[in-house]
């Protein structure tokens, strides 16, 4: 009997894949597989029996053993459409966070201490227990010029505040995931996909851009110290013919011969300068390679705010338990996240930068 703890990472992916695709797979000694693919899956030219059985290895000193096995490895082609298929199956995925506190001590009190209303006091008339949507997305960047370079980019997107989230981390931890919701909650408003989609996109090209611009300059430090030793070289070989048409004995048919070499050297340097600098030219592809829509219970809670000879205002905050915060709220003027608010006269809240507006704001329309 194998140990779990010997078996490879791939083969820990073939045996999941097989059991979750319908496909059927026997360990017949250590490292050697019998495998019964998934319907639809392309079977190895010649690597299988009548019954659609392929044998695999692990090991490739088992395959004098068994001629018959198809060595299975990263490259190859069945485990990379093996990979691509389970890439292609696993693109979207949705998950619960349970275990959180929803019902946190002393609220109101915590309210007041992040959240500053001036000159008014925060008052609690609602508080909602609702599933908010967040989605993270994983982005795949591909740098490519002499060399190829491929990095995975994640960015997570609060679809209810429509920013970024900051404690992805946290917020993926596999023993605050379930299935399934605990308790049922009814959803918060939120945007839609496509909208996160452009708000995680948009932050990854920023990433993206600063990582291009950086491997650009040292791409371009490259190119120019093989252009200088390229030049170097040339210029050794010049002199050298300039050595010869000076040591040779018919004047004429050296100096004739000289400048064709002269300008065949020119063209070869030329040619060979403009492949350097074609093969430094920066390509970079972005694509999107999967998403996870986390389900994330949190407190949506209505407030008004109170101040003498102010008419009453009105906030809504979010509280986190997962951070056990409050979450800055989005000013009802400019929509900018903030922690500090003013109340005008006529009842209007807005952030430090939108004083200028409520200073000048009429009263509301009744």
């Amino acid at each position: 009997m194998v140990v779990e703890s010997t078996v490879s990472p791939l083969e820990s992916f073939l045996r999941e894949y097989l059991d979750k695709t319908g496909g059927v797979w026997d360990e017949i000694e250590p490292q050697v597989y019998d495998v019964a693919l998934p319907a639809g899956t392309e079977l190895p030219t010649g690597r299988c029996s009548d019954s659609g059985v392929v044998r695999l290895t692990f090991d490739p000193e088992a395959l004098p053993e068994h001629p018959s096995a198809q060595l299975a490895s990263f490259g190859t082609p069945l485990v990379d459409r093996l990979l691509s298929d389970a890439l292609q199956r696993g693109r979207a995925g949705q998950f619960c966070v349970v275990g959180l506190n929803l019902q946190p001590h002393d609220l109101l009190t915590r309210l007041r201490r992040s959240i500053h209303v001036a000159p008014a006091t925060i008052q609690i008339e609602r508080v909602r227990a609702l599933h908010f949507p967040q989605v993270v997305f994983w982005f795949q960047a591909a740098f490519v010029s002499d060399q190829k370079e491929q990095i995975i980019l994640p960015v997570a997107v609060d679809l209810h505040q429509g920013r970024e989230v900051r404690h992805a981390e946290e917020l993926l931890k596999p023993t605050r995931l379930a299935e399934q919701p605990s308790p049922p909650l009814p959803p918060a408003r939120a945007s839609s996909l496509t909208c996160g989609y452009r708000l995680a996109r948009a932050q990854i090209l920023r990433s993206v851009t600063a990582l291009a611009n950086n491997r650009g300059r040292e791409l371009t430090e490259r190119c120019d110290i093989q252009i200088a030793r390229l030049e170097r070289y040339y210029a050794d070989l010049r002199a050298e013919l300039t050595e010869q048409k000076r040591r040779a004995r018919n004047a004429d048919e050296a100096t004739a011969r000289h400048a064709e070499r002269i300008a065949a050297l020119e063209r070869e340097q030329q040619v060979r300068a403009a492949e350097l600098r074609k093969k430094s030219i920066l390509h970079v592809d972005l694509r999107l390679l999967q998403l996870l829509r986390i389900e994330q219970p949190k407190l949506l809670v209505q407030t008004v705010l109170t101040a003498a000879d102010h008419a009453a205002g009105q906030l809504e905050v979010v509280w986190d338990p997962l951070l056990e915060a409050v979450e800055a709220v989005s000013c009802p003027l400019c929509g900018k996240p903030s922690y500090d608010f003013t109340l005008s006269r006529f009842g209007q809240v807005g952030c430090e930068a939108c004083k200028p507006t409520l200073a000048s704001a009429k009263p509301p329309r009744r």
